[in-house]
């Protein structure tokens, strides 16, 4: 019956699209079938990245193209068209066997233009507290990428846990470079954050049909050091060689402040061995969770002096608006296959923001050469123009390597990695 091969099909969709790069549901056994199955990337590369300090650094790092993994994921049948799914999906480094997401190249230094307007005096009580901020941002959790059940109907899928946003899929999809390697302008949006990948404590309602795809997300703050509640929704549709997308997300402070909010659009055309793909975003923040954060932990401290905790408060709500986004990024690039085991990706990214009136550019270049159906090499590179004070370096799937050792640097990566599914 129709109704039923369209509950198939929304059941491969909802386990394949919401790892967003797509990577992983290339491998493992086929989700539109009963049962349970592993699967996984290992993603090592030597990376060589110029702008951390006097000299370039050369090393050997995990997951720079699209992200060293494990997952497992299942799915069985309930009724006729109804089945249960789940994905659980943990985040590894397989350069050195660690859980735990390395250092930055920087440490835990934070961009200068966070302690602007900041008296030196205070400077040294604050920076502190930022540099613990950075390295819990870092998220070294088990199941760091995904951990989720859902039920999917005839009508719908509904999943509960861990999970991709929906403007983060979005962007995902229209990515030039599938969210991953050094040439990527998702870089001009980290720390803190400027969009939100991993939403926690999230319910999600997602269909697909007639070419149309839509999700619907509601997060739950739960008392979380300095977030609040979030939602989001998504709408795509796809006809012949065309696809589009657009979403919206939503977060608020644990103090009910709203917080960081997304907007996006995106746009693919597929033409025989050609790609053309792109988006444009807007990151708003003007009271970020950050700032929550801080002032919880400067409330709690007793190393101030309680006559002094109100100016240390409005400092540190200050140092979060500094962190804040106001700005927008368009984003676009072309695939060429050019041959059966041989693809190029160009791309080209700027950022621009209010706040401080900071700018980067990026532009990003990447080749792929296939040795089997699992296993290709990878060479990319990415460059990024830093103005107005902006320390950038380039970012890559899970990894941060930190920022300039100087406002308005320039930097570079070059990494040459090899990636392995299963």
């Amino acid at each position: 019956m129709k109704w039923q091969l369209a509950a198939r099909q929304l059941s491969a969709w909802v386990i394949a699209a919401l790892t967003v790069s797509g990577a992983a549901a290339q491998s493992g056994s086929d989700p539109g079938t009963t049962g349970v199955s592993l699967y996984g990337i290992v993603d090592v590369g030597v990376v060589g990245i110029s702008g951390a300090g006097a000299h370039a650094d050369l090393l050997v790092s995990s997951g720079s193209q699209l992200g060293s993994r494990v997952g497992i994921r299942g799915n069985e049948v309930i009724a006729p068209g109804w089945r249960a799914v789940f994905a659980l999906e943990h985040q590894l480094y397989a350069d050195s066997g660690t859980v735990s997401q390395q250092a930055p190249l920087s440490g835990y230094a934070i961009p200068q233009r966070a302690l602007l307007g900041i008296p030196n005096t205070i400077r040294s009580q604050l920076e502190p507290q930022l540099r613990l901020a950075l390295a819990g941002a870092l998220e070294n959790r088990f199941w760091h990428r995904q951990a989720w059940v859902g039920l999917v109907t005839p009508v719908g899928g509904v999943l509960l846990g861990r999970q991709y946003s929906p403007a983060f899929q979005t962007f995902g999809r229209f990515d030039p470079h599938q969210a991953g390697n050094v040439g990527n302008a998702l870089a001009t949006l980290s720390v803190p954050t400027g969009l939100e990948v991993r939403i926690d404590n999230s319910v999600q309602y997602v269909v697909e049909a007639g070419g149309w795809r839509f999700n619907l997300m509601g997060g739950s703050g739960e008392n979380q050091s300095g977030a609040g509640d979030f939602w989001g929704v998504g709408l795509g549709y796809t006809i012949g060689g065309l696809d589009l997308g657009v979403a919206h997300q939503q977060r608020k402070t644990a103090d009910g402040l709203r917080s960081l909010e997304n907007n996006i659009v995106g746009a693919a055309y597929t033409w025989g061995p050609l790609k053309l793909t792109g988006l444009y975003l807007t990151a708003r923040d003007r009271h970020p969770t950050l700032g929550a954060e801080l002032r919880s932990a400067l409330a709690a401290s007793t190393q101030i002096p309680e006559s002094l905790k109100p100016a240390f408060l409005a400092y540190g709500s200050q140092i979060a608006s500094n962190l804040g986004f106001d700005g927008n990024l368009a984003y676009g690039g072309v695939h060429y296959q050019l041959n059966a085991r041989n693809k190029v990706v160009l791309s080209y990214g700027r950022y621009s923001d209010e706040v401080s009136a900071r700018e980067a550019a990026i532009a990003g270049i990447a080749f792929e050469h296939s040795l089997s159906r699992r296993t290709q090499v990878w060479l990319s590179f990415g460059y990024v123009d830093n103005r107005n004070g902006q320390q950038i370096l380039p970012f890559a799937q899970g990894l941060l390597y930190g920022f300039t050792d100087q406002p308005g640097r320039n930097s570079r990566a070059l990494s040459l990695n090899l990636v392995h599914r299963f």
